[in-house]
């Protein structure tokens, strides 16, 4: 139940923040449809995948965890005076990985209600897997032709590029505030790093998500998991571990790229 909850917890902080109208408020009905969204999603992604939720809690621990090793791996003993850019990286993999995660995450329905089927997901009139090397569509019967499952692909970039300046936002802005706190207590402390322009990085964050993060967890959810480590489920330690050894090794590949690109483009740097 713990999981479950934080899982919705993290998704319901995306759907609200990329949901958030003009005047700076949500109406009771947008929450309403929100809360209504993340159900079905998650039940549709359950009736996929009935390890979803172990899947979830797993990318959370190790989008924190394969990040820090990253961070490490990339700046070495630099670690703790670079700890900005470190604190803004680990929030930012935790948000965006697993928005990732779901977004992409195959989906089926098994009660064939009609209020579910009409919420496929369409991009250009034409109804999309949500991960392009599922088996069916939504309707569990229907084969995807090689034009939905190439615009499965794009379908998702705008809520992964709109998610990921959130998550930038989110890691960065955390990451201002800390470095507020730490000059008023500690005044004597100059920092080696130099401040990192927030809107840039966000921009770059939300173009890394839309392509190279979507394409990871197209890849990882439609093809590695269920043609391979699924088919291993009913060996529950086996299943468990290569679950976790496959995730790791996608996590900690997008973190070293994430890191890798944000340092050649110059959005962090050292004084």
């Amino acid at each position: 139940f713990f999981f479950l909850n934080m899982m919705r917890g993290v998704v319901s902080t995306f759907c609200f923040l990329l949901a958030w109208d003009s005047s700076g408020a949500l109406s009771f009905d947008a929450r309403g449809r929100i809360r209504s969204s993340i159900r079905t999603g998650l039940n549709q992604r359950l009736a996929a995948d009935p390890s979803f939720l172990k899947k979830s809690a797993t990318e959370v621990l190790l989008a924190a965890g394969t990040q820090l090793s990253a961070e490490w791996n990339r700046r070495g003993p630099s670690v703790v005076p670079e700890l900005d850019f470190v604190v803004a990286g680990v929030v930012t993999a935790v948000c965006g990985k697993y928005y990732s995660m779901w977004r992409v995450a195959p989906t089926i329905v098994t009660n064939h209600s009609e209020k579910e089927i009409v919420q496929q997901t369409t991009f250009a009139g034409v109804v999309v897997p949500t991960n392009a090397f599922q088996r069916t569509l939504l309707d569990s019967k229907t084969r995807p032709s090689t034009q939905q499952r190439f615009l499965s692909i794009i379908a998702p970039m705008s809520s992964l590029f709109k998610a990921g300046m959130c998550a930038s936002f989110l890691g960065y802005g955390l990451t201002a505030l800390l470095i507020s706190l730490r000059s008023i207590f500690l005044p004597e402390y100059v920092a080696i790093t130099s401040n990192v322009n927030i809107f840039y990085a966000s921009i770059y964050t939300g173009v890394f998500m839309a392509i190279v993060s979507n394409l990871r967890y197209q890849i990882l959810q439609g093809i590695i998991e269920p043609y391979f480590i699924d088919k291993v489920s009913g060996h529950h330690l086996l299943h468990s571990f290569l679950t976790f050894s496959v995730r790791s090794a996608n996590g900690f590949l997008g973190s070293v790229l994430a890191i890798m690109g944000m340092k050649k483009i110059g959005l962090q740097r050292l004084k």
